[in-house]
Protein backbone atom coordinates (compact mmCIF):
# COMPACT_ATOMS: atom_id res chain seq x y z
CA UNK A 1 0.00 0.00 0.00
CA UNK A 2 2.96 2.31 0.83
CA UNK A 3 4.84 1.52 -2.39
CA UNK A 4 1.80 2.19 -4.63
CA UNK A 5 1.12 5.94 -2.52
CA UNK A 6 4.79 6.98 -2.84
CA UNK A 7 4.44 5.69 -6.88
CA UNK A 8 1.43 7.67 -7.22
CA UNK A 9 3.52 10.63 -5.50
CA UNK A 10 5.89 10.40 -7.82
CA UNK A 11 3.31 10.33 -10.61
CA UNK A 12 1.89 13.34 -9.73
CA UNK A 13 4.66 14.96 -8.89
CA UNK A 14 6.26 14.56 -12.65
CA UNK A 15 2.75 15.42 -13.92
CA UNK A 16 3.42 18.73 -11.96
CA UNK A 17 6.72 19.16 -12.77
CA UNK A 18 5.82 18.92 -17.03
CA UNK A 19 3.02 21.04 -16.34
CA UNK A 20 5.44 23.82 -15.12
CA UNK A 21 7.84 23.50 -17.25
CA UNK A 22 5.36 23.52 -20.55
CA UNK A 23 3.61 26.65 -18.84
CA UNK A 24 7.11 28.68 -18.30
CA UNK A 25 8.65 27.77 -21.77
CA UNK A 26 5.75 29.64 -23.82
CA UNK A 27 5.84 32.76 -21.31
CA UNK A 28 9.61 32.73 -21.54
CA UNK A 29 9.16 32.85 -25.50
CA UNK A 30 6.85 35.21 -25.03
CA UNK A 31 8.96 37.73 -23.01
CA UNK A 32 12.09 37.30 -25.68
CA UNK A 33 9.29 37.91 -28.89
CA UNK A 34 8.43 41.21 -26.80
CA UNK A 35 11.65 41.88 -26.50
CA UNK A 36 12.73 41.74 -29.74
CA UNK A 37 9.60 43.26 -30.73
CA UNK A 38 10.17 46.08 -28.38
CA UNK A 39 13.48 46.58 -30.07
CA UNK A 40 12.47 47.23 -33.58
CA UNK A 41 9.91 49.59 -32.40
CA UNK A 42 12.45 51.66 -30.56
CA UNK A 43 14.89 51.14 -33.72
CA UNK A 44 14.03 54.44 -35.62
CA UNK A 45 14.63 56.61 -32.57
CA UNK A 46 17.71 55.26 -31.40
CA UNK A 47 18.70 55.50 -34.88
CA UNK A 48 18.11 59.38 -35.12
CA UNK A 49 20.48 59.26 -31.63
CA UNK A 50 23.42 57.21 -33.61
CA UNK A 51 23.11 59.68 -36.58
CA UNK A 52 23.65 62.85 -34.13
CA UNK A 53 26.09 61.22 -32.89
CA UNK A 54 27.85 60.70 -35.80
CA UNK A 55 27.27 63.92 -36.93
CA UNK A 56 28.71 65.42 -33.89
CA UNK A 57 32.42 63.80 -34.30
CA UNK A 58 33.08 65.08 -30.40
CA UNK A 59 36.77 64.37 -29.62
CA UNK A 60 37.25 62.35 -26.20
CA UNK A 61 36.41 64.75 -23.11
CA UNK A 62 34.52 66.60 -25.17
CA UNK A 63 31.31 64.90 -25.78
CA UNK A 64 28.86 67.68 -24.11
CA UNK A 65 25.93 66.86 -26.96
CA UNK A 66 26.27 63.48 -27.30
CA UNK A 67 26.50 63.01 -23.77
CA UNK A 68 22.92 65.05 -23.23
CA UNK A 69 21.35 63.39 -25.71
CA UNK A 70 21.66 60.03 -24.89
CA UNK A 71 20.46 61.16 -21.02
CA UNK A 72 17.55 62.68 -22.69
CA UNK A 73 16.67 59.32 -24.06
CA UNK A 74 17.37 57.44 -21.50
CA UNK A 75 15.53 59.53 -19.39
CA UNK A 76 12.71 59.16 -21.39
CA UNK A 77 13.05 55.58 -21.32
CA UNK A 78 12.39 55.73 -17.34
CA UNK A 79 16.22 55.12 -16.22
CA UNK A 80 16.82 57.04 -13.00
CA UNK A 81 19.81 59.35 -15.25
CA UNK A 82 22.75 60.90 -13.42
CA UNK A 83 25.75 63.46 -15.35
CA UNK A 84 28.66 64.90 -14.01
CA UNK A 85 30.39 61.70 -12.21
CA UNK A 86 32.83 62.02 -9.42
CA UNK A 87 35.90 60.44 -10.48
CA UNK A 88 39.85 60.92 -9.01
CA UNK A 89 40.64 64.38 -9.41
CA UNK A 90 44.09 63.76 -10.86
CA UNK A 91 43.31 61.19 -13.85
CA UNK A 92 40.07 64.34 -15.04
CA UNK A 93 40.82 67.98 -14.45
CA UNK A 94 38.31 68.68 -11.52
CA UNK A 95 37.23 65.29 -10.36
CA UNK A 96 34.29 65.87 -12.53
CA UNK A 97 33.90 63.05 -15.72
CA UNK A 98 31.30 65.49 -17.11
CA UNK A 99 30.67 63.71 -20.74
CA UNK A 100 30.23 60.17 -18.30
CA UNK A 101 26.79 59.45 -16.88
CA UNK A 102 25.05 56.31 -15.42
CA UNK A 103 21.25 55.48 -15.84
CA UNK A 104 19.82 52.67 -13.39
CA UNK A 105 16.31 50.81 -13.59
CA UNK A 106 15.37 48.38 -10.93
CA UNK A 107 13.78 45.10 -11.91
CA UNK A 108 10.75 43.60 -9.25
CA UNK A 109 12.94 42.19 -6.95
CA UNK A 110 16.71 41.18 -5.57
CA UNK A 111 18.73 39.36 -8.76
CA UNK A 112 21.88 40.05 -10.60
CA UNK A 113 22.67 43.82 -12.17
CA UNK A 114 23.96 43.92 -16.01
CA UNK A 115 25.69 46.52 -16.45
CA UNK A 116 25.36 47.67 -20.67
CA UNK A 117 28.11 50.49 -21.77
CA UNK A 118 28.21 53.43 -24.49
CA UNK A 119 30.86 55.11 -26.09
CA UNK A 120 30.31 57.94 -28.10
CA UNK A 121 33.83 59.61 -28.64
CA UNK A 122 35.31 60.26 -32.06
CA UNK A 123 38.87 60.80 -33.86
CA UNK A 124 40.21 63.64 -35.87
CA UNK A 125 38.41 61.95 -38.61
CA UNK A 126 35.02 61.46 -37.06
CA UNK A 127 33.72 58.65 -36.04
CA UNK A 128 35.95 56.10 -38.00
CA UNK A 129 35.89 53.31 -34.90
CA UNK A 130 32.33 53.23 -35.38
CA UNK A 131 31.38 54.64 -31.43
CA UNK A 132 28.48 56.54 -32.92
CA UNK A 133 27.10 52.94 -33.03
CA UNK A 134 28.24 51.61 -29.77
CA UNK A 135 26.46 53.90 -28.24
CA UNK A 136 23.10 53.76 -30.62
CA UNK A 137 23.50 49.49 -30.19
CA UNK A 138 23.51 49.91 -26.37
CA UNK A 139 20.75 52.50 -26.00
CA UNK A 140 18.50 50.31 -28.37
CA UNK A 141 19.22 47.41 -26.03
CA UNK A 142 18.35 49.55 -23.13
CA UNK A 143 15.65 50.35 -25.12
CA UNK A 144 14.26 46.56 -25.37
CA UNK A 145 14.82 45.51 -21.98
CA UNK A 146 13.28 48.84 -20.59
CA UNK A 147 9.87 46.84 -21.16
CA UNK A 148 10.29 44.36 -19.16
CA UNK A 149 12.26 45.14 -16.26
CA UNK A 150 9.15 45.60 -13.66
CA UNK A 151 8.69 42.05 -14.32
CA UNK A 152 12.29 40.85 -14.37
CA UNK A 153 14.40 40.50 -11.28
CA UNK A 154 17.83 42.63 -10.53
CA UNK A 155 19.08 46.01 -11.81
CA UNK A 156 19.91 47.00 -15.48
CA UNK A 157 23.03 49.80 -15.35
CA UNK A 158 23.81 52.02 -18.18
CA UNK A 159 27.14 53.20 -18.17
CA UNK A 160 28.26 56.28 -20.51
CA UNK A 161 31.77 55.70 -20.90
CA UNK A 162 33.85 59.15 -22.56
CA UNK A 163 37.65 59.31 -24.45
CA UNK A 164 37.80 55.73 -24.86
CA UNK A 165 40.76 56.64 -27.99
CA UNK A 166 43.37 58.39 -25.05
CA UNK A 167 42.31 55.18 -22.55
CA UNK A 168 45.68 54.60 -21.82
CA UNK A 169 45.80 58.37 -19.88
CA UNK A 170 43.17 57.44 -17.49
CA UNK A 171 39.75 59.99 -18.09
CA UNK A 172 37.45 57.13 -19.42
CA UNK A 173 36.52 53.69 -17.64
CA UNK A 174 39.28 54.06 -15.16
CA UNK A 175 38.30 56.94 -13.78
CA UNK A 176 34.85 55.61 -13.56
CA UNK A 177 36.20 52.04 -11.76
CA UNK A 178 38.16 54.45 -9.42
CA UNK A 179 35.45 56.86 -8.92
CA UNK A 180 33.19 53.26 -8.17
CA UNK A 181 30.63 53.52 -10.59
CA UNK A 182 30.51 50.22 -11.49
CA UNK A 183 29.56 49.39 -7.80
CA UNK A 184 27.29 45.96 -7.70
CA UNK A 185 27.60 45.09 -11.29
CA UNK A 186 28.08 41.30 -11.69
CA UNK A 187 28.27 41.35 -15.35
CA UNK A 188 28.85 43.66 -18.69
CA UNK A 189 27.96 43.79 -21.84
CA UNK A 190 29.18 45.85 -24.48
CA UNK A 191 29.45 46.51 -28.39
CA UNK A 192 32.00 47.33 -31.27
CA UNK A 193 31.54 47.60 -34.70
CA UNK A 194 33.80 45.43 -36.64
CA UNK A 195 34.13 43.52 -40.40
CA UNK A 196 32.53 40.31 -38.87
CA UNK A 197 31.04 38.44 -36.27
CA UNK A 198 32.99 37.97 -33.15
CA UNK A 199 33.14 36.95 -29.55
CA UNK A 200 36.82 37.14 -29.31
CA UNK A 201 37.38 39.29 -25.99
CA UNK A 202 41.07 39.47 -26.58
CA UNK A 203 43.35 42.66 -25.92
CA UNK A 204 46.49 43.27 -24.94
CA UNK A 205 47.56 44.61 -21.32
CA UNK A 206 49.40 47.72 -21.73
CA UNK A 207 51.83 50.13 -20.07
CA UNK A 208 54.18 53.06 -20.81
CA UNK A 209 57.40 53.61 -19.68
CA UNK A 210 59.38 56.46 -20.27
CA UNK A 211 62.99 56.75 -19.14
CA UNK A 212 64.87 59.92 -19.38
CA UNK A 213 68.70 59.51 -18.78
CA UNK A 214 70.95 62.65 -17.25
CA UNK A 215 75.29 62.31 -18.60
CA UNK A 216 77.79 65.22 -19.08
CA UNK A 217 78.07 66.99 -21.74
CA UNK A 218 81.23 67.62 -23.22
CA UNK A 219 83.42 68.31 -26.81
CA UNK A 220 82.84 65.07 -28.81
CA UNK A 221 86.59 65.50 -30.45
CA UNK A 222 88.71 66.96 -27.84
CA UNK A 223 87.43 65.56 -24.94
CA UNK A 224 85.25 63.08 -24.76
CA UNK A 225 86.42 61.91 -22.01
CA UNK A 226 85.20 64.26 -19.85
CA UNK A 227 81.21 63.69 -21.20
CA UNK A 228 78.83 60.88 -20.01
CA UNK A 229 76.64 59.91 -23.12
CA UNK A 230 72.77 59.78 -22.19
CA UNK A 231 72.27 58.80 -25.70
CA UNK A 232 74.78 55.70 -24.86
CA UNK A 233 72.38 55.09 -22.06
CA UNK A 234 68.77 54.91 -24.43
CA UNK A 235 70.76 52.95 -27.20
CA UNK A 236 72.29 49.66 -24.29
CA UNK A 237 68.41 50.31 -23.39
CA UNK A 238 67.20 49.40 -26.78
CA UNK A 239 69.61 46.99 -27.20
CA UNK A 240 69.40 44.91 -23.47
CA UNK A 241 65.16 45.05 -25.14
CA UNK A 242 66.30 43.31 -27.86
CA UNK A 243 68.13 40.46 -26.20
CA UNK A 244 65.03 40.18 -23.79
CA UNK A 245 62.26 39.89 -26.61
CA UNK A 246 63.74 36.30 -27.18
CA UNK A 247 62.88 34.79 -23.77
CA UNK A 248 59.27 36.66 -23.51
CA UNK A 249 56.17 34.82 -24.28
CA UNK A 250 55.40 35.44 -27.77
CA UNK A 251 52.25 37.32 -27.37
CA UNK A 252 54.41 40.16 -25.56
CA UNK A 253 55.14 43.29 -27.37
CA UNK A 254 57.94 45.63 -26.81
CA UNK A 255 58.04 49.03 -28.96
CA UNK A 256 59.82 52.24 -28.19
CA UNK A 257 60.86 55.34 -30.11
CA UNK A 258 63.76 57.42 -29.09
CA UNK A 259 62.37 60.70 -28.23
CA UNK A 260 65.35 62.91 -27.91
CA UNK A 261 69.14 62.06 -28.65
CA UNK A 262 71.08 65.01 -28.38
CA UNK A 263 71.60 68.41 -29.68
CA UNK A 264 74.72 68.67 -31.75
CA UNK A 265 76.94 65.93 -33.46
CA UNK A 266 80.30 67.45 -31.82
CA UNK A 267 78.64 67.40 -28.46
CA UNK A 268 78.40 64.41 -25.64
CA UNK A 269 74.81 64.42 -25.31
CA UNK A 270 73.67 65.56 -21.66
CA UNK A 271 70.15 64.29 -21.87
CA UNK A 272 68.40 61.52 -23.73
CA UNK A 273 64.88 59.84 -23.61
CA UNK A 274 63.44 56.88 -24.88
CA UNK A 275 59.39 55.90 -24.40
CA UNK A 276 58.40 52.01 -24.41
CA UNK A 277 55.25 50.29 -24.75
CA UNK A 278 55.12 47.17 -23.11
CA UNK A 279 52.22 44.85 -23.75
CA UNK A 280 50.94 41.02 -23.51
CA UNK A 281 47.33 39.08 -23.41
CA UNK A 282 47.21 38.84 -19.85
CA UNK A 283 47.53 41.86 -17.28
CA UNK A 284 50.08 39.76 -14.95
CA UNK A 285 52.53 38.51 -18.05
CA UNK A 286 52.45 42.06 -19.44
CA UNK A 287 53.46 43.48 -15.91
CA UNK A 288 56.51 41.05 -15.66
CA UNK A 289 57.86 42.14 -18.96
CA UNK A 290 57.47 45.43 -17.98
CA UNK A 291 59.71 45.18 -15.03
CA UNK A 292 62.28 43.71 -16.89
CA UNK A 293 62.04 46.02 -19.72
CA UNK A 294 62.76 48.47 -16.55
CA UNK A 295 65.75 46.63 -15.65
CA UNK A 296 67.22 47.21 -19.02
CA UNK A 297 67.17 50.96 -18.46
CA UNK A 298 68.60 50.45 -15.05
CA UNK A 299 71.56 48.29 -16.40
CA UNK A 300 71.86 51.13 -19.18
CA UNK A 301 72.03 53.45 -16.24
CA UNK A 302 74.99 51.31 -14.15
CA UNK A 303 76.82 50.50 -17.82
CA UNK A 304 76.98 54.28 -18.62
CA UNK A 305 77.60 56.40 -15.70
CA UNK A 306 74.21 58.38 -16.88
CA UNK A 307 71.30 59.09 -14.03
CA UNK A 308 68.07 57.67 -15.15
CA UNK A 309 64.91 59.27 -14.10
CA UNK A 310 62.21 57.20 -14.23
CA UNK A 311 58.47 57.25 -12.55
CA UNK A 312 55.97 54.24 -13.16
CA UNK A 313 52.98 55.72 -14.64
CA UNK A 314 49.37 56.36 -13.05
CA UNK A 315 47.21 54.31 -15.69
CA UNK A 316 47.91 51.13 -17.66
CA UNK A 317 45.46 49.52 -19.89
CA UNK A 318 44.37 45.76 -18.80
CA UNK A 319 43.17 42.59 -20.43
CA UNK A 320 39.89 41.60 -19.73
CA UNK A 321 39.34 38.22 -17.57
CA UNK A 322 37.59 35.99 -20.44
CA UNK A 323 34.78 33.69 -18.90
CA UNK A 324 34.41 31.19 -21.71
CA UNK A 325 31.23 30.47 -20.22
CA UNK A 326 29.81 33.78 -20.53
CA UNK A 327 31.08 33.95 -23.94
CA UNK A 328 29.20 30.85 -25.16
CA UNK A 329 25.56 32.53 -23.45
CA UNK A 330 26.60 35.48 -25.98
CA UNK A 331 27.54 33.56 -29.13
CA UNK A 332 24.48 30.93 -28.68
CA UNK A 333 22.39 34.47 -28.79
CA UNK A 334 24.22 35.68 -31.82
CA UNK A 335 23.01 32.39 -33.37
CA UNK A 336 19.54 32.61 -32.56
CA UNK A 337 19.02 36.02 -34.38
CA UNK A 338 20.49 33.93 -37.41
CA UNK A 339 24.02 34.55 -37.25
CA UNK A 340 25.48 31.16 -39.01
CA UNK A 341 28.16 30.06 -36.45
CA UNK A 342 30.96 29.58 -39.21
CA UNK A 343 30.11 33.41 -39.63
CA UNK A 344 31.63 33.94 -35.89
CA UNK A 345 35.01 34.67 -36.46
CA UNK A 346 38.13 34.94 -33.95
CA UNK A 347 40.63 37.84 -34.73
CA UNK A 348 44.69 37.48 -35.74
CA UNK A 349 45.54 40.85 -34.23
CA UNK A 350 44.95 42.71 -31.03
CA UNK A 351 45.01 46.26 -29.91
CA UNK A 352 44.38 47.50 -26.70
CA UNK A 353 41.39 49.61 -24.80
CA UNK A 354 40.54 50.84 -21.32
CA UNK A 355 37.74 48.13 -21.72
CA UNK A 356 40.42 45.93 -20.70
CA UNK A 357 40.73 47.61 -17.30
CA UNK A 358 36.72 46.92 -17.09
CA UNK A 359 36.92 42.94 -18.16
CA UNK A 360 39.70 42.56 -15.68
CA UNK A 361 37.24 44.05 -12.93
CA UNK A 362 34.10 42.50 -13.98
CA UNK A 363 33.03 39.40 -16.33
CA UNK A 364 32.91 40.96 -19.40
CA UNK A 365 31.88 40.26 -22.98
CA UNK A 366 32.37 42.40 -25.85
CA UNK A 367 29.66 42.15 -28.84
CA UNK A 368 31.73 42.24 -32.00
CA UNK A 369 29.14 43.18 -35.00
CA UNK A 370 29.70 43.06 -39.12
CA UNK A 371 29.44 46.81 -40.44
CA UNK A 372 32.41 46.73 -43.06
CA UNK A 373 33.61 44.32 -46.03
CA UNK A 374 36.19 41.86 -44.64
CA UNK A 375 39.70 43.74 -43.88
CA UNK A 376 37.97 47.16 -43.71
CA UNK A 377 40.24 48.30 -40.84
CA UNK A 378 39.67 50.34 -37.60
CA UNK A 379 39.91 54.01 -37.78
CA UNK A 380 40.40 54.37 -41.77
CA UNK A 381 38.07 56.51 -43.72
CA UNK A 382 36.51 53.58 -44.97
CA UNK A 383 34.97 52.17 -41.98
CA UNK A 384 33.65 56.01 -40.30
CA UNK A 385 31.67 55.81 -44.06
CA UNK A 386 30.37 52.26 -43.10
CA UNK A 387 29.93 53.72 -39.31
CA UNK A 388 27.39 55.99 -40.66
CA UNK A 389 25.57 54.21 -43.66
CA UNK A 390 22.58 51.69 -43.65
CA UNK A 391 24.01 48.76 -43.52
CA UNK A 392 26.02 49.43 -40.41
CA UNK A 393 22.46 51.04 -38.63
CA UNK A 394 21.55 46.76 -39.33
CA UNK A 395 24.77 45.18 -37.82
CA UNK A 396 23.85 47.19 -34.73
CA UNK A 397 20.24 46.40 -34.39
CA UNK A 398 20.99 43.01 -34.38
CA UNK A 399 24.01 43.32 -32.01
CA UNK A 400 21.22 45.20 -29.91
CA UNK A 401 19.10 41.70 -30.19
CA UNK A 402 22.32 40.18 -28.68
CA UNK A 403 22.95 42.22 -25.87
CA UNK A 404 19.41 42.58 -24.71
CA UNK A 405 18.55 38.86 -25.15
CA UNK A 406 22.09 37.82 -23.71
CA UNK A 407 20.87 40.27 -21.01
CA UNK A 408 17.54 39.21 -20.18
CA UNK A 409 19.10 35.35 -19.76
CA UNK A 410 21.85 36.35 -16.88
CA UNK A 411 18.90 38.49 -14.99
CA UNK A 412 16.43 35.48 -15.41
CA UNK A 413 19.18 33.11 -14.27
CA UNK A 414 20.87 34.57 -11.22
CA UNK A 415 22.47 31.00 -11.26
CA UNK A 416 24.56 31.28 -14.78
CA UNK A 417 25.78 34.76 -13.61
CA UNK A 418 26.73 33.31 -10.14
CA UNK A 419 28.93 30.27 -11.99
CA UNK A 420 30.43 32.98 -14.40
CA UNK A 421 31.71 35.29 -11.32
CA UNK A 422 33.27 32.23 -10.03
CA UNK A 423 34.84 31.62 -12.89
CA UNK A 424 35.82 35.13 -13.34
CA UNK A 425 38.22 34.95 -10.11
CA UNK A 426 39.59 31.24 -10.60
CA UNK A 427 40.71 32.46 -14.24
CA UNK A 428 41.97 35.46 -12.57
CA UNK A 429 44.21 33.75 -9.77
CA UNK A 430 46.08 31.75 -12.68
CA UNK A 431 47.09 34.49 -15.03
CA UNK A 432 50.69 34.49 -15.44
CA UNK A 433 51.17 31.13 -13.81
Amino acid sequence: MRRKLGLRLCEAALVAFFLISSLLLPLASADTKRLLQAIEEASSSCKAVSEKIFEFKELGGQEFKSSALLKEELTKLGFNVKGDLSVPADLVQGGIAKTAFKAEMMGKGPGPTITIMLEYDALKNGHACGHNLIAGSGLLAAAGLAKLMKELPGRLLVIGTPDEERGSLGGGKIALLEGGHFEGTDAVLITHGADRWSVDQRLLAMKRATFTFKGKAAHAAAAPHKGISALDAVILTFNATDMLREHVRQDVRIHGIVKKGGDAVNIVPELAEAEFAVRALDTATMEQAYARVVNCAKAAELATGATLEFKEPRTALKAPVVVPEFVDIVAAQMQSIGIPKEQILDFSEFASSDLGNVGYSFPTVNVWFKVAPMGTALHSDAFREAAGSEEGWKGAVMAAKVVALSAYDLLTHPEKVEKIKARFKELKEKEGK
